[in-house]
């Protein structure tokens, strides 16, 4: 390892360019402080991973920034994963909904307190979420919540944690439940519900807290589940969501364990990327990545 050598991954097209502006920012702090610091930012996302696969053969760096997205930080961690590394990740919040950098306690802090947190600080040790050996920082999301997620994905007039909302609004006409079969831990149940998220941290959307009590520490993965209710019910509960007390309510119900499977005719969603349908397995890797974290 190089301990004057960092990565700084982009996608230049993230948040209207901002991306491609504060990787050019965090590049020139780093190179004054006497580092040495290489962008990477293809003009494809696939361009600027096989650029990251040749970086990490070829430079051993100290450590990876982000700057991006849910999407981004999930393929660079796949890419770290694949390739049976132990490079630590800064994430620079520069996506739409940011969840993973809440987690890390990176979102909102300057380029400057950004690069003294790596600059001065150990990374800590979080678990990895896998569905079907993929990996998952955050959150795999199925049924309703995946649909929001896909229409939110297609919106390009609305921006920001905003269009979460619209898409969850404009799902709410073609609100149905779905039959579930869980096999978590070697115990077993079946139960219709609206959506089923399988969690290694709190939120989703832009800091929706859907399993407020999940931690990236514990070795252990929550599986939250709503249970039928009608739109109306949906929609006077849905703002708790962002402070987590949603938790309380009768048909809101969470199941822990170490590694499980899931079965259903719908669509998962995994750190807002498209994963592709159910049945899926999952299982936790205890302390797997290492992240620098302000919390």
């Amino acid at each position: 390892m190089n301990d004057n050598s960092w990565l700084i991954v982009s996608n230049r097209f993230s948040g209207r360019g901002r991306a491609s502006v504060r990787s050019s920012s965090l590049k020139e702090k780093l190179q004054a402080r006497g580092h040495f610091a290489t962008e990477v930012s293809g003009s494809t996302l696939e361009s600027c991973l096989v650029e990251l696969r040749a970086s990490l053969v070829n430079n051993s760096p100290r450590g990876i920034l982000i700057v991006g997205g849910d999407g981004l930080v999930n393929a660079v961690v796949s890419e770290v994963h694949k390739a049976a590394g132990d490079t630590p990740i800064l994430v620079v919040a520069e996506g739409t909904a940011n969840d993973f950098s809440r987690t890390c306690g990176t979102f909102g802090l300057s380029d400057d307190n950004l690069i003294d947190l790596i600059c001065r600080r150990d990374p800590h040790r979080l678990d990895l979420l896998l569905i079907d050996e993929r990996p998952c920082v955050e959150i795999a999301a199925t049924g309703f919540d995946a649909n929001v997620n896909r229409r939110a994905n297609a919106m390009r007039r609305v921006k920001g944690k905003l269009k979460y909302v619209v898409a969850m609004l404009q799902e709410l006409t073609r609100l149905k439940a779905t039959s579930y079969r869980l096999i978590l831990d070697g115990n077993e149940r079946a139960f219709e519900a609206l959506f089923v998220a399988v969690a290694n941290s709190t939120s989703y959307g832009g800091g929706m807290r859907i399993s407020p009590n999940s931690s990236p520490h514990d070795g252990l993965i929550e599986v939250a589940v709503l249970e039928p209710v009608s739109r109306f019910e949906l929609l006077r509960v849905f703002p708790k969501v962002f402070s987590g007390t949603h938790i309380d309510h009768p048909r809101f119900k969470v199941y822990r364990g170490a590694e499980g499977r899931l079965e259903a005719e719908t669509s998962v969603y995994a750190d807002g990327e498209d994963f592709g349908t159910l049945p899926i397995d999952f299982r936790v890797l205890p302390n797997a990545i290492r992240v620098w974290k302000s919390l």
